[in-house]
Order: structure tokens, then C-alpha cells, then sequence
């Protein structure tokens, strides 16, 4: 109710959504906040969550041409963390002609912006949200440095879908500790189409662009993303397993340590997370629905050589527009030493230290391994 009375949505709270604050705030319940002094800051951040998720209703029901937005041929740069998407990520918005999720809009969407400019003032509040999550989580930085354009950040859709209480990604909800390592959307088409509704949010009466995103679980759920997307476009990147769970598990026990004040167990973290990657990879590598020419594979080693000749690759087997000064904007982003990958330091990943040895893990992943010619 009292977010109801906030956001001044009366009565317009879907049973759907409803029944997913519900599922979420029972799950909390049952994972347990450990501490009385936590549970004022983890109250007021879920209730912020649903404000900003009502907020959204009220705008798309009070400017119904919101949602006669056409999305048209999104991009899609999908494929487990680790393996070269947020650079990808980052290079495809270098493209004039595209728009990306940024941290700002998941933060405080509305009113939308093609509805009311988006003040500098409106930018540093949320950019103080990143700095109160960057604080909780010490040395994230060193391992994904692309948090540090602020408010202007990239963003996974897994956030976006936890704004409509679809998952639970932990930069929305770091006030909350108890919290395990994310698991998938409670479900794929309503995460899709959520996300849908939330990019005509964002682009209604503003300038047509292509949307650029990123999400780590949309390759479990392509035939939901492409029912919600027909035209979408996939770009997915492979690497070694072994060296994708190293640095996975390593970025994962940095948030969620930071999170539950290191009140977790890395080895029994890691034993879930590892054999939970192994059956939905060995699963979708068995799925011909991989085959899809709407989807691009490339390897980590080819982006590692030439990132923006993978871009190329992919533009052309889409057939899109491809610019010269797109080209020159991406040249330019790597040039600039302020996006070195390297400019927080460097992390040295170890298996090991999660329980795991490299072959272990590589054998673990055969189909997989095979399928995307990885051996």
C-alpha cells in the first residue's frame, strides 16, 4: 500500500506482479536477514524497487503511446560474463545509430525521457546508488571495470528484469544481505516482454535508434527472446569453460561476499554455480535452435586479436549499415587508456581456490566444448 500511495498508482497493481513481490520477498524471508540493523536498509530498498516498478505502470497507463513503440532489429550480445561481452557490449554502442541500457535507466526511469529532460541532478542521484554498491563490494572494480562510467554504465538486462521482480540482480538489490548467487528469471517470456515494454519506456518520443543490450541468461531462453523479438539479432561469444567459471566464480564471491559481509562459503558457492553451468550449457549446445542465423558465434581469442573486426563480421552477416565512422568510434574507444581493461589492476584467477582443478572443469563441459569448437 505505501508504495502504491508514493507512486500514486491507486489500484493498478497487476495480480501478476503481485504474486512476484510476493515470491521474492518470501524468498528473502527464507534465506534470512541476519541482523535487526539490516533489515531497515533491506525494507527500504525492495520498497524503492517496487516504487520504481509502479512508477513505470503509471506512465505507460497514463501515455498509451508508449506502448505502440516499435522495437525494431535489436541486438542482443548474449553468452555467459567472462567471456568478452561487456567489451562487445561497449564497442556496439559506440554505433550512432544505436541506443544501450544505462545505469540511470534502471535507477530512475520515469518519467520517461522523451517526457521530461533528464536533469544532472537526476543523473548524480543514481550515479550515488553505483557509488554505495562500488562501496559495498570492494575491488569489483579490479575485475569489471566498466562500472565506473557512473551513471552512464552499461547494464546486463538481468537488471532490468529485476525491476519488474523477475530476478534478483544484486546492483538493485545491495542493501539486502542473505542473498545467494542470482538464478535465472522466474520466467522467460514475462522477463522478454518486460523488457520490451521497458525499452519503449525509455525511447518513446525520442530520436529512432537500434537498441544494444546485454544479458548472461538470454542463450537459455532464445526461443522466448526471438517470440518477444522476432527481429532480434544475437551476438555470442565462447571461451574455455574452465577459464569462464575462474573469473565468474571470483566477480561472484566479490559481490555477494561484499553483500553478505563475507558471511558465505566460496567452495560450497562455487559447487552449485559450476554443475548449475555445466547442465544448462551441455543442454543448450544440444538445442538447434543455436544454429539460428540471426545468431553470431565468435571466440574470446578472435576478440581478444581484432574486437572490432568481430563487430564488422557480425554487422555484415546481419546486414546492417556499417559506417566508417563507426569504425573509427570504436578504434577510438579502445585508443582511450581511460577504458584499459587493466586500469584498476590486474586479478589473477584461480580454480583452485574454489575446489576445482582446469581439467576437471573442462571435462565437464564436453558438448559444449565440442559443439562450439572449443577442444
Amino acid at each position: 500500500m505505501g508504495a502504491q500511495v508514493t507512486t500514486g498508482c491507486g489500484g493498478a497493481v497487476s495480480p501478476e506482479l503481485r504474486c512476484r513481490v510476493e515470491r521474492v520477498v518470501e524468498r528473502l524471508n527464507q534465506l534470512g536477514v541476519r541482523s535487526p540493523q539490516a533489515c531497515a536498509p533491506a525494507e527500504n530498498q525492495l520498497r524503492a524497487l517496487l516504487v520504481t516498478r509502479l512508477r513505470l505502470e503509471r506512465d505507460r497507463h497514463r501515455i498509451p503511446a508508449i506502448a505502440a513503440e516499435p522495437i525494431e532489429r535489436p541486438v542482443f550480445v548474449i553468452g555467459f560474463s567472462r567471456t568478452g561481452t561487456s567489451l562487445l557490449h561497449s564497442l556496439l554502442a559506440q554505433d550512432e545509430g544505436s541506443r544501450a541500457p544505462r545505469w540511470w535507466q534502471t535507477h530512475s526511469p520515469s518519467p520517461p525521457p522523451g517526457e521530461v529532460p533528464v536533469t544532472a541532478q537526476r543523473l548524480a542521484d543514481t550515479a550515488r546508488e553505483l557509488e554505495r554498491f562500488l562501496h559495498k563490494t570492494p575491488g569489483l572494480l579490479t575485475l569489471h571495470p566498466y562500472w565506473d562510467e557512473g551513471a552512464q554504465s552499461l547494464i546486463e538486462d538481468e537488471e532490468i528484469a529485476t525491476l519488474d521482480f523477475q530476478n534478483m540482480y544484486p546492483s538493485l538489490l545491495f542493501d539486502i544481505p542473505g542473498q545467494e548467487v542470482m538464478g535465472s528469471s522466474f520466467d522467460p517470456r514475462g522477463t522478454h516482454e518486460f523488457q520490451k515494454q521497458f525499452l519503449q519506456h525509455q525511447q518513446w518520443n525520442l530520436p529512432r535508434r537500434r537498441w544494444v543490450a546485454k544479458g548472461i541468461y538470454h542463450q537459455f531462453a532464445l526461443r522466448s527472446l526471438f517470440e518477444t523479438f522476432p527481429d532480434a539479432l544475437c551476438l555470442w561469444p565462447h571461451r574455455d569453460p574452465a577459464v569462464v567459471q575462474a573469473s565468474t566464480l571470483t566477480i561472484a564471491t566479490v559481490v555477494y561476499g561484499g553483500i553478505n559481509g563475507w558471511d558465505i562459503d566460496p567452495r560450497r558457492m562455487a559447487q552449485a554455480f559450476v554443475h548449475g553451468a555445466r547442465d544448462a550449457l551441455e543442454s543448450v549446445a544440444a538445442d538447434p535452435i543455436v544454429d539460428d542465423h540471426r545468431i553470431v558465434h565468435v571466440h574470446f581469442d578472435d576478440i581478444a586479436a581484432d574486437p572490432v573486426a568481430v563487430v564488422r563480421k557480425a554487422y555484415s552477416q546481419w546486414g546492417l549499415p556499417y559506417s566508417a565512422s563507426f569504425e573509427d568510434a570504436m578504434r577510438s574507444w579502445l585508443r582511450d587508456p581511460a577504458n584499459r581493461s587493466d586500469r584498476y589492476g590486474r586479478y589473477d584467477y584461480s580454480l583452485e581456490a574454489f575446489g576445482f582443478d582446469v581439467e576437471q572443469v573442462r571435462r565437464m563441459f564436453p558438448k559444449y566444448r565440442k559443439r562450439f569448437g572449443l577442444d
